[in-house]
């Protein structure tokens, strides 16, 4: 995965860490990061994912930092934290962005699945908030951006837990606007789409399921994940100094074609 091209703001000389980077959104964002001048924290759950991102990043002559970490694990989290600070001595900003999803209907759905899924995607945010966002409260300067989906702002079928979790990061991302707004730290979600990742491209890989997918989408494709990593990249910065507490849709407008795929005869239908 490539970072985006085209003009994006600095990150000269801060240290970013990201969550889930051994991998997909992560693992794209972190390469973004680099490219634009920042040295990143490639934390990820998978030592291998994390040694071999970081790696790949530091080749280019970043600074980077690979951190093996859970988390949902407080004491993950924290010895991962004092790493950082060891390696760096400061953090400028924090992409909570490790995830999970769970295709289990709420009927079916027991506990032991519900917390795992609430803990990841949930509770990993928090303690990741809780455990670098001193960092950045210290320096009354910051950035945190929650990854979430356009599942945490319309409910997906089938999968109760995820939806709610996704609808969580939002709302902590603007949890966190208003306690830490005051002190110097921006807060904000972003909600990808339908992207090109591990964890979606079995069903893109199907043809007519790839069909009907792409006429839900305004921009008629896939989003590729270095395009997330370059709205993310922009909420780090400084382009972004006045932007608090929202949630970014990066979906290609897929958000916006409920009337033009409902039915409604007598109406000419313009596909292309």
């Amino acid at each position: 995965m490539s970072a985006a091209s085209g003009p994006l703001p600095s990150l000269d000389d801060r240290v970013v860490v990201v969550t889930g980077a051994g991998q997909g959104l992560g693992e794209a964002t972190a390469r973004t990061i680099a490219v634009l001048g920042g040295a990143v924290v490639v934390l990820d759950c998978d030592p291998g994912a994390a040694e071999r991102v970081a790696g790949e990043i530091a080749e280019s002559g970043a600074r980077t930092l690979a951190v093996t970490a859970d988390v949902a694990d407080e004491p993950s989290m924290e010895a991962a934290a004092a790493r950082v600070a060891e390696r760096f001595g400061r953090v400028d900003g924090l992409v909570a962005n490790a995830g999970v999803i769970s295709w289990t209907p709420v009927e079916e759905l027991d506990v032991a699945e519900w917390d795992r899924v609430m803990a990841i995607n949930a509770r990993g945010l928090f303690l990741g908030a809780k455990h670098f966002g001193p960092h950045m409260l210290a320096r009354r300067s910051g950035s945190v951006v929650t990854v979430s989906s356009v599942a945490g702002t319309v409910p997906e079928a089938r999968s109760g837990a995820y939806s709610v979790s996704k609808a969580a990061a939002i709302m902590f991302a603007r949890q966190l606007a208003v306690e830490w707004g005051p002190r110097g730290i921006r807060s904000n979600a972003v909600s990808p789409g339908i992207m090109r990742t591990p964890m979606a491209e079995r069903f893109n890989s199907d043809p007519e399921a790839l069909r009907r997918r792409l006429e839900m989408i305004a921009s008629r494709r896939i989003g590729d994940p270095a395009e997330v990593g370059a709205v993310i990249a922009f909420l780090l910065s400084d382009a972004a100094s006045f932007v608090n507490g929202q949630n970014l849709e990066v979906d290609g407008g897929m958000m916006q074609m409920l009337i033009d795929i409902l039915p409604r005869p007598g109406v000419p239908e313009v596909r292309t």
